[in-house]
């Protein structure tokens, strides 16, 4: 078949194909063979098993002109019925006869002729609206990091609804974002398979070529891309809007946020159809801020999130909500059931929120112990957590101007308390619900 993988690769083939496994993470690295790995385990899988295969790509364009012109030919010829580079979908002919595993084990395959054709189809995460209804016997990933999680809650995992099939994350470090979390998560279930792999799993890679790679990486100033992407360590995403955030320092259990009852409770809300962030803060006597819950709703409305907010607050004496000041309509909505308003903005609001954002997070001297934050975050808000890694600057530059602005990936949550802090550091537009001197007279609390 032309394709002769290594032994990282056979055992991660063998766990879909012979073992039983049902969700795998594979951690794998540049140079160790990470595509070659995707693409040719789904049509081994097609050939074994009849049924529908998928990889699963960042972008349509990518998986069309990356990935496609290389793939089909790796496909024995005999094999293919039919292909539609449209579709990126190629559909096999029936199988019948000895196969040989990757391990070089012969069994023995036979297709059902009147059931579907076995087929394999590649995919851009980048349009998984479209993909609703599809049904899959198993799925690969590729650089699962760089897709957005959503994906998989919203659409793929409905893929396997009455297949039980397999699925297979793959990819390299992104800094600590889902991809980290779900490492975490396999490596603790007995049920998942996880492997690793490096350029040193590979008998094709000399180690010359690697050492020229690591050289120009220092010399270009991106030795932590290159450890991460080469060596598998996880780091801080590069160009992060919060590098000084660190999950070890800011990220605390549910149980060591204090009670909510001697706290001010306020609430930050960034308006969108595709994603709504809420984040809940609560602020203690000591100035500290506690990220004590979120809420994020996706391709949902106000009528759907409502509710969410409401659970989320029974009980607790809410001072103010703050809302994006260029969602009128949204606002006047919530206005019906919570003392919201619309965020105070200046010329310069974007910079200078993330800047009072930067102080909470950066350690301050105590009078008492060690310097510490004024900003926490339970450890429930995941989603909070994970923007707050991802956001990031277009490119990580020594020489980026201080006034250019973050990318508008992953960043719901974090301009949800920016709109809070703004409002919070500069006060309240007149509001009968909401009078001045409410707020205003919290000031003391806020560690501006």
């Amino acid at each position: 078949m032309g394709y002769q993988p290594h032994k990282k690769q056979v055992a991660g083939h063998l766990a879909f194909l012979t073992q039983g496994y049902k969700r795998g993470v594979l951690l794998m690295g540049r140079q160790s063979g990470k595509t070659y790995f995707a693409t040719n385990h789904a049509w081994l899988s097609a050939v074994i098993t009849q049924g529908r295969y998928f990889v699963v790509f960042k972008t349509y364009r990518q998986a069309h002109e990356v990935v496609w012109r290389q793939y089909v030919p790796l496909i024995p010829k005999e094999l293919i019925y039919k292909k539609n580079e449209q579709d990126l979908l190629i559909e096999l002919n029936y199988v019948k006869g000895p196969v040989r595993l990757p391990d070089g084990t012969l069994i023995e395959v036979e297709h059902d002729e009147n059931k579907p054709r076995s087929s394999i189809q590649l995919l851009g995460s980048d349009q998984a609206d479209l993909h609703r209804g599809f049904r899959a016997n198993g799925m690969v990933f590729d650089e699962y990091a760089d897709q957005n999680p959503d994906n998989w809650d919203a659409v793929y995992k409905h893929f396997f609804t009455t297949t039980n099939g397999w699925a297979i994350f793959m990819g390299t470090p992104r800094g600590y974002n889902h991809f980290y979390d779900l490492i975490q998560y396999a490596k603790e279930d007995p049920r998942w398979f996880y492997l690793e792999a490096t350029w040193r799993d590979s008998p094709y890679v000399k180690k010359e070529f690697i050492e020229e790679e690591r050289k120009e990486a220092e010399r270009q100033g991106k030795l932590s891309t290159f450890m991460q992407e080469v060596e598998l360590e996880f780091r801080a995403v590069q160009g992060a809007v919060y590098p000084s955030f660190d999950r070890k320092v800011h990220v605390v259990q549910y149980q060591d946020i204090p009670n909510l009852d001697e706290c001010s409770i306020y609430v930050g809300l960034d308006f969108g159809y595709h994603t709504t962030a809420v984040i809940f803060v609560a602020v203690d006597k000591d100035q500290n801020w506690w990220v004590f819950d979120e809420v994020y709703g996706r391709e949902e409305t106000l009528v759907d999130i409502v509710p969410r907010i409401r659970d989320k607050l029974a009980g607790q004496r809410l001072v103010l909500m703050v809302g994006d000041s260029a969602a009128k309509d949204a606002i006047e909505t919530m206005n019906k059931e919570f003392p919201i308003v619309p965020v105070i903005k200046r010329a310069d609001s974007i910079i200078h929120g993330i800047d009072l954002i930067r102080a909470k997070l950066k350690p301050r001297i105590q009078l008492v112990g060690k310097p510490k934050p004024t900003l926490f975050i339970g450890e429930n808000c995941k989603n909070f957590i994970r923007e707050l890694e991802a956001y990031k600057y277009p490119e990580d530059k020594p020489d980026r101007n201080p006034s250019e602005l973050p990318m508008k990936e992953d960043d719901h949550g974090p301009d949800a308390l920016r709109y809070l802090v703004l409002q919070l550091k500069y006060g309240v537009q007149k509001d009968e619900r909401v009078p001045k001197s409410t707020v205003l007279s919290q000031m003391n609390e806020y560690g501006f």
